[in-house]
């Protein structure tokens, strides 16, 4: 049986030593480029100066730490274990979104693979794992791009349009915030105040 012929065979390339560790360093970079700036960026460009920077660092560095712990044999799961305290040390105080989290967990799991599973093919490996990541991020923040409905609490100091029903409700909060209402929820009423909390549901026009 003939054996399979690899694109680093191809191409002629050593994918060991030095060779081997700034070429799967492009490739994170280029796959870093890919999810922070031409996905992330582009969908959530709310909060992009303080985790642009932080993503693509963290990629790097996990990338060059993950290589260095290859080259002394440190065990995957004291690494992972390593990655996490890092992880909770850094960001114990913040509140991330669960979208950034995502992110920053899909950043170190690229990092991590590109630097440390031996494929038999390790160009094509890598390439395709990646891919693998990139697709279905996309996929589905392009699709709730087109279905994303925020929410948010007001005080509506006109009880006659409260009580008259969510559908006059939903006309009047829209002709006032300019945002396409789907839904609404009264949260309280108070009447001797004349004011209601209003949980609105919305997609901006």
């Amino acid at each position: 049986m003939a054996s399979m012929i690899t694109v680093t065979q191809i191409l002629g390339i050593n994918m060991e030593g030095t060779t081997g560790f700034l070429i799967r360093f492009l490739l994170t970079l280029i796959t870093l480029f890919l999810l922070v700036r031409l996905l992330y960026y582009e969908y959530r460009k709310e909060g992009i100066p303080e985790y642009l920077f932080a993503f693509f660092l963290l990629g790097i560095i996990v990338f060059l730490i993950c290589t260095a712990l290859e080259m002394v044999q440190v065990e995957l799961g004291f690494a992972l274990g390593l990655f996490a305290l890092f992880g909770i040390l850094r960001f114990r105080t913040e509140s991330i979104p669960v979208r950034e989290m995502t992110y920053l967990f899909l950043v170190i799991g690229i990092a991590m693979i590109n630097s440390l599973v031996d494929f038999i093919d390790p160009i094509n490996g890598i390439v395709l794992s990646n891919t693998m990541i990139i697709i279905p991020a996309w996929v589905l923040e392009a699709f709730l791009s087109r279905n994303n409905i925020k929410k948010q609490e007001i005080v509506y100091d006109n009880l006659e349009d409260v009580f008259a029903g969510d559908e006059v409700l939903i006309k009047k909060i829209t002709e006032v915030t300019g945002y396409a209402i789907k839904k609404i929820r009264i949260l309280k009423v108070d009447i001797m105040l004349k004011k209601a909390n209003v949980l609105i549901f919305y997609k901006e026009k």
